[in-house]
Parts: structure tokens; C-alpha cells; sequence
């Protein structure tokens, strides 16, 4: 690049063949380029510059930079007091904001080129503007998730989960969501899909509980106009986004079909259709069942498990997260508290003792509703046993009745 505007001494008409070139040259790069005179006027921007500024290169011509390429490089003066040919260092990967025409302010990369003629007397600039938006956009929704939304935890178990959904979140590939229910597999999801490239895409969530199968049929592919009143499907709809399918085995062996088709080519047929479209969406699918265990009985296809399965995630049970218990029922019952208007301090020792030997079967967002209940019918500063709701209570007579063999609520007190 640097030989094809070198002349010397550089007449104008030299200098406006190595315009055109450039132009030719820069004209497709992604990156914003500029070249400034040694007066530090504009003789050319590529189309990635006007993009990022909102002026064309021939609105600019002979203007001074820092009327058009608004930045701290230029408005603190900097270019001023460069003197061309006394060997100043070079600008380079400079970190600033540009103001384009619209009064938009966007974070820039700022590289500077001086091109010398053969006597080593820089006749031209050439500047690199980097947009910085797309990056600045992406540690952003890298650190909304590094919380990883409501996927609430203190414990190792989950905050190793929370640390590897951001990485998932960079790739397009099928993402499988398993646990229990309750274990958080919706909140993954989202988490998913807000800490990735697609974030501004929409995220279209579809549960595949039964349903008739014309109907099914509809919803994931939609339907052309010929049958009726067009309907977009689940893909159409998340195009450019994510496609959270739940309850993966209740997905018909068909469809199943269906579905390992479009994971391999993007292509969606709507019902009454023979045609193929084509749709962006990255997928993300969940089942509460062990996967392996679908395979082995029929009930999921091997082709689509493997295909789901290159990138799992698995949610623990409440049950082995350990301090988390304690951790979500104060989270929540402070969040609810907040909700009702009440004043409400904690739980007694007997209904954190009670809780704690509650195996749980709905995990957190049993955990959750449970607290949600105290909450709301508590009139005291104290969560006590007689406002946990009346499974919980009927669960522990249970566990200490003579017939059941079990401790019940000493477990609670070895652990208190």
C-alpha cells in the first residue's frame, strides 16, 4: 500500500492516481480509513468511515479533520502540533470517541500511518477507525451475565455453571439444557441468549408438552398463505435469535425427524408447502428426563441426542447445592418482603430447620413459592413453622411418625 503513493516530490496529479488507487484499494475494508493531507485536511474516506461518521468522502474533501472525523484524537489538537517530517512518533491504537453527524457519540480505535516519500517526508496520513460499539456491546452483556440473571447461587456447583454459559453463549451451535424441574433450564436459556451475539434477536421460547400433531406441525413451521391466513412458526419467528424448545421428550418421533433436518440445513418447509426456507436461529433445547435414558427407551432419536448433545449443560439438583438453601431462602424472603411492604427479619431456627430437611422435589422455584407464601401471609418480623404452607408441615409429621422409621426434623438440629 505504502509504494503504491509513494512519489516523489509528489505533484498532484501523482497525488490523485494514488487517490483513485486507494480508493480501489480501502474502498471494500471493513475498517473506517481516512487519508489527510499534510495540512491535515481530508482527500478520502472509504465506505466503512462515511458508515461510522454519516459523511461521504466527497462532502469532505479538502475539509479539516477535526469537522468531520470528531474525536478526542483531533479536537484536543493533537494532529495540530505534529509537524510532518520531523520523525514523530506515530498515532497508534489510540482509544477515543467519535461524535458522527447525527451528534451520536461511538467508542473508536484510532491507528495512524504516515506515508513518506523517498526523501522520508510523510505527504499523507492514513487513519484506521476501528468501531468499537460491537465490543464495548458485547463485554457488556458479558458482565449482565457473568450474574447469570436469576440463576441465584453461592455455591461451587452452580457458580462453575454461571462461569461457562457466557463461552456457550459465543458459538451458534445446539445447546442441550438437562435437570430437574425446577433446576433453573429456562433461566439458562435466557442467560444464553442475552450473553450472546444474538441478544437483540428475539428469543421465542416453545413448549413441546402434547398437542395434536397438525398442530405442532404449525407451531414449529408455521403455514403458507395457500391453506388459509399465513402463520410463521417458532424458527420464523426466532429468525436472527435463539429457539428455546422445552420438554424435549414430549417431541413426537416425526418431528424428531423434522428436526435433526433443520439442524443440519437451516431449512424450515412450512405446512402446505413443498418449498424450503431458510431461517438463522441458534437452538437450545431442554428435557427434565436423563437424555441417555430417552435414547435407550426410543423415546429420543440417537441422530438428534448427538446433535443436541455437542454442547450440554446440567443443572444439580437444590438438593447438592449445599449452602445454597440458606442463601436462596434469605435472597427471596428479602425480595418478597420488599414486595408485601412488611418488615420481616428471617426465619425462626425451627423453620430454618424444617426447611432444611425438606428434600425439595421442585428445587429453587419450589424453594421460591414456598417463601413467596410465608411472605404473603406472615404477619409477624419472623418467618415461623405456621406459615410455611401446609405440605411442608404434613411432610415432616410424616417423616416423624413412628411407621415412617425416619429422624425427620433431626436432621435439621444435627446440622443447626
Amino acid at each position: 500500500m505504502e509504494n503504491s503513493v509513494r512519489t516523489a516530490p509528489c505533484p498532484p496529479t501523482a497525488l490523485a492516481t494514488d487517490l483513485a488507487r486507494l480508493s480501489e484499494i480501502l474502498g471494500g475494508l471493513p475498517i473506517g480509513i481516512a487519508a489527510l493531507d499534510p495540512d491535515c485536511r481530508i482527500v478520502f474516506m472509504n465506505k466503512a468511515l462515511e458508515d461510522l461518521t454519516g459523511f461521504t468522502s466527497h462532502e469532505a474533501a479538502g475539509i479539516p479533520c477535526h469537522h468531520v472525523l470528531r474525536c478526542g484524537l483531533h479536537l484536543r489538537g493533537v494532529r495540530q502540533v505534529e509537524t510532518p517530517g520531523r520523525g514523530d512518533e506515530p498515532v497508534k491504537g489510540r482509544e477515543t470517541d467519535i461524535i458522527d453527524r447525527h451528534r451520536h457519540k461511538l467508542p473508536v480505535r484510532v491507528t495512524r500511518i504516515d506515508v513518506r516519500d523517498e526523501q522520508g517526508v510523510a505527504f499523507m496520513f492514513l487513519e484506521a477507525y476501528e468501531d468499537l460499539a460491537p465490543l464495548r456491546d458485547m463485554e457488556r452483556r458479558l458482565k449482565d451475565a457473568s450474574g447469570a440473571g436469576e440463576l441465584i447461587s453461592r455455591g461451587e456447583a452452580m457458580e462453575r455453571i454461571k462461569k461457562v454459559l457466557p463461552a456457550i453463549a459465543q458459538s451458534d451451535s445446539p445447546v442441550l439444557v438437562t435437570g430437574e424441574t425446577g433446576t433453573g433450564k429456562d433461566l439458562s436459556a435466557q442467560v444464553i441468549h442475552k450473553a450472546s451475539p444474538r441478544a437483540r434477536g428475539p428469543f421465542v421460547r416453545v413448549n413441546l408438552g402434547p398437542m395434536p400433531e397438525h398442530l405442532l406441525e404449525i407451531e414449529l413451521y408455521g403455514r403458507v398463505a395457500e391453506e388459509g391466513e399465513a402463520v410463521p412458526g417458532c424458527f420464523q419467528r426466532a429468525n436472527g435469535g435463539t429457539l428455546y424448545l422445552s420438554e424435549l421428550a414430549d417431541l413426537p418421533a416425526a418431528h424428531q425427524a423434522g428436526l435433526v433436518r433443520v439442524l443440519d440445513d437451516q431449512t424450515i418447509i412450512p405446512a402446505g408447502s413443498d418449498k424450503g426456507v431458510r431461517v438463522n436461529v441458534r437452538l437450545i433445547a431442554a428435557t427434565h428426563k436423563d437424555p441417555e435414558e430417552l435414547v435407550r427407551a426410543g423415546v429420543l432419536r440417537e441422530d438428534l441426542f448427538h446433535r443436541l448433545g455437542a454442547v450440554r449443560v446440567h443443572l444439580p439438583p437444590l438438593r447438592d447445592r449445599g449452602e445454597d438453601v440458606e442463601f436462596l431462602l434469605t435472597h427471596f424472603l428479602s425480595r418478597f418482603a420488599a414486595r408485601f411492604k412488611k418488615d420481616i427479619k428471617g426465619f425462626s431456627p425451627r423453620a430454618i430447620r424444617i426447611l432444611r430437611s425438606h428434600c425439595f422435589p421442585g428445587n429453587v422455584r419450589e424453594l421460591k413459592n414456598i417463601v413467596e407464601y410465608a411472605a404473603m401471609i406472615c404477619q409477624k418480623d419472623m418467618i415461623l413453622p405456621a406459615h410455611l404452607p401446609g405440605h411442608i408441615l404434613a411432610a415432616l409429621k410424616a417423616d416423624q411418625s413412628p411407621a415412617s422409621g425416619r429422624p425427620g426434623d433431626n436432621r435439621g438440629r444435627k446440622r443447626s
